[in-house]
């Protein structure tokens, strides 16, 4: 027995003297302490907490013993002990955990336009109910800074840039001839019906390296996944009306537009500036097929058709005669899209689009044919092998085909592109992403190599900084190139510096840029391309959705100092679409006691710049400021039904965006000038919008 004790005695010795303790500190990654993070043995019920200063001690531990400590919002960290692990005091650093929802995005030149991220700007119902945009995606977007109003044109202007620098792209896939064809003066709109999209990615400047042949600026369209309900949609308006149907099954949904639009009757009694012996006109028919082809996959057919036209008298200088002018135009667009999820870690998607445009002119006795053709098809691949990490390749190709027939001649140009794209976003933590990418294209047996670069960063819980580079380039206008297919692409570079401020109901972006051009298009008096330019500015938009009850308003300034050696000019002038100073104030207020929104926007520039032969010097005249303040009411009677009247330009103001000029002095030796006005002094719309489902409560807002 004696023998016995003295055994377990030696024994137990031996295992308490195996028996070790380790201690140290935890701190975050900046060097601070935490306080109460969980230590303890894997496995067992033997741990601690670490105290005020971060300090812990953890005893009766063993080699080889995994010591597990963990804190919520940081990365659990496991430590297989080691004999120097009892040694010296540790210094651990726990990595804050990434959050996907909370995680910084890149904001620097993007505007989103959802309802599915807090950082979105505007979302799809705002774009509808915007005052002055008179339902028209582009309309809305000209309120958001970066962008110049344009009455006189329509299109979208984006810092400095003309509107051909800007592309536009329905669920990834490029749109040719986005805007109804026009005669000069006369605005145009874009063709499609915004009720269609659930939202839209805006950029405004060093987008991502997946688009390419666009100076200035994309907008990328994305069509609605699959709608709520079976219904019907009428439409009763001013200027002509629309029928809508949507049907749903279980995996299939189909939604077809008809729409007549004819100002005739409208011209009727609004006066106009413009001598229209035919007023504008245009019908259209839209077909949006949705079909789930799996759990997670959608396939997507679009087609949209527009027929649309004018004639105008216009008065010429120096010439008692006026000119007739008539535009037709036929245009037809396909757009084929296929998305699917492969796993939690891989999509792939994309597809095949085709925009066929056709215009005849006719100018007095002058019969003019264009037309044009762009085939776009893109495959697209994204990997995300883990939260903080996501790889994007892609490749496509683009075929063009542009012809024109004049006094009898008939001449054509075609050309094909093909780009690839490579592209990675990694989170180092919450706070901190980094973008990179990579563009390859090469066409005219001319390679391209474009890097893209941006970081996010979060200064504050509210508030964040990014920034953003980028190359970029353009072929020119195939109406250019007809004349001469050997001419360089233009090219530029973007910089980018964002501050954004995000508050529960309150928004606030501060950008700054510069972008930088070569081989700009001149012709003095051929074609080349030994121009160059440059555009910088700052934007400014602040949005407040709360401040005051049922008020939402927001504001927004940009300037511009856009300077470009461009057409038959000498030295490097500010081009007519770039007024140096923009500003728009938008508001909508709802008044529940009459079911009713009441909306308002006020858009002011400084004026367009324009070339008077009278003075010295090169673009050295602008116009006066233009000014327009519109009104809206939407009214509500019934929840499917809504009533919509709005007028432009309510105060009358007389704009004028440049001047024509005579090519030869008079006996004083002048040239006389002719003004370029706004088409009306006003448009004045109202609309009747019903619907019909088995929800009493669907409208034609409900999908937005």
């Amino acid at each position: 027995m004696k023998h016995l004790i003295i055994i377990f005695s030696i024994l137990f010795a031996q295992s308490t003297s195996a028996q070790h303790k380790v201690s140290g500190w935890v701190n975050d990654q900046n060097g601070v302490a935490l306080v109460g993070v969980n230590i303890y043995l894997q496995g067992s019920y033997n741990g601690t907490t670490t105290n005020r200063e971060g300090f812990f001690q953890l005893n009766d531990l063993d080699a080889s013993d995994t010591l597990i400590i963990s804190m919520m919002g940081f990365d659990t960290y496991a430590m297989v002990l080691e004999a120097s692990h009892f040694e010296n005091h540790q210094k651990i650093v726990l990595k804050e955990a990434f959050n996907k929802l909370k995680a910084v995005s890149i904001s620097a030149g993007s505007i989103e336009v959802s309802d599915e991220k807090q950082s979105v700007v505007l979302s799809p119902l705002d774009v509808v109910t915007t005052s002055g945009a008179l339902g028209d995606v582009i309309g809305a977007l000209k309120t958001l800074p970066g962008t110049a109003s344009n009455e006189a044109d329509g299109r979208l202007f984006v810092r400095g840039g003309s509107a051909n620098e800007t592309a536009i792209f329905i669920d990834g896939l490029r749109l040719g001839n986005a805007f109804g064809t026009t005669l000069s003066g006369i605005p145009t709109r874009s063709r499609f019906s915004p009720q269609l999209f659930k939202g839209s990615f805006f950029s405004t400047g060093a987008y991502s390296a997946e688009f390419g042949q666009a100076l200035s600026s994309v907008l990328s369209l994305n069509s609605i996944d699959f709608p709520l309900r079976r219904q019907t949609d009428f439409s009763f308006m001013s200027v002509g009306g629309s029928l809508s149907h949507t049907e749903v099954w279980e995996r299939q949904a189909v939604t077809a537009n008809i729409g007549y639009t004819n100002l005739q009757p409208y011209m009727a009694f609004v006066p106009q500036n413009i001598d229209f012996k035919t007023a504008p006109h245009s019908f259209s028919g839209e077909l949006l097929f949705r079909q789930k082809v799996s759990k997670h996959g959608m396939l997507k057919a679009f087609y949209a058709y527009q027929n649309s036209g004018l004639e105008v008298l216009r008065d010429q200088i120096d010439q008692e005669d006026q000119q007739r002018a008539k535009v037709a135009n036929d245009f037809h667009h396909l757009n084929l899209n296929y998305r699917q999820d492969l796993g939690k870690k891989h999509l792939i998607d994309g597809g095949f689009s085709l925009s066929i445009n056709k215009d005849n002119i006719k100018l007095d006795s002058l019969d003019i044919f264009q037309g044009s053709q762009l085939y776009h098809a893109k495959l697209r691949y994204q990997y995300f092998p883990q939260e903080r990490l996501r790889f994007k390749l892609g490749a496509e190709g683009f075929n063009r085909f542009f012809e024109e027939s004049l006094f009898n001649a008939a001449r054509s140009n075609a050309g094909q592109q093909w780009a690839s794209f490579a592209e990675a976003d990694y989170h180092f933590n919450s706070d901190l992403v980094l973008k990179g990418g990579m563009r390859y294209t090469r066409y005219a047996d001319t390679d391209f190599l474009m890097p893209r670069a941006s970081l996010g960063y979060r200064l504050s819980q509210r508030s964040s900084l990014s920034l953003a580079f980028g190359d970029y380039v353009q072929q020119q206008s195939p109406r250019v190139l007809i004349v001469d297919d050997a001419l360089r692409s233009t090219q530029a570079q973007h910089y980018v510096a964002n501050y954004q401020y995000l508050q529960k109901n309150h928004t606030l972006r501060i950008e700054a840029y510069f972008k930088n051009y070569q081989q700009v298009l001149r012709q003095n008096p051929n074609y080349h391309t030994n121009g160059s330019g440059y555009a910088r500015g700052l934007d400014i938009f602040w949005r407040n959705r709360g401040g005051i009850k049922n008020l939402d308003y927001w504001f927004t300034y940009s300037f511009i100092d856009s300077k470009r050696h461009w057409r038959h000019f000498q030295e490097q002038v500010q081009p007519t679409f770039a007024p140096r100073h923009n500003a728009a104030l938008v508001s909508k207020y709802w008044l529940g006691a009459l079911n009713s929104q009441l909306g308002s926007s006020f858009i002011v520039n400084s004026g367009y710049s324009y070339d008077n032969p009278n003075l010295v010097g090169e673009m050295e005249s602008r116009t006066k400021a233009f000014h327009s303040l519109n009104f809206s009411w939407s009214y509500l009677p019934k929840p499917n039904l809504i009533v919509h009247f709005e007028i432009t330009n309510v105060l009358g103001r007389e704009n004028v965006f440049g001047y024509q000029y005579s090519s030869t002095a008079n006996e004083n030796g002048q040239f006389n000038q002719l003004a370029i006005p706004q088409a009306a002094k006003r448009f004045i719309f109202l609309g009747v919008f019903y619907t019909l489902s088995n929800d009493k409560k669907a409208n034609q807002l409900n999908n937005l």
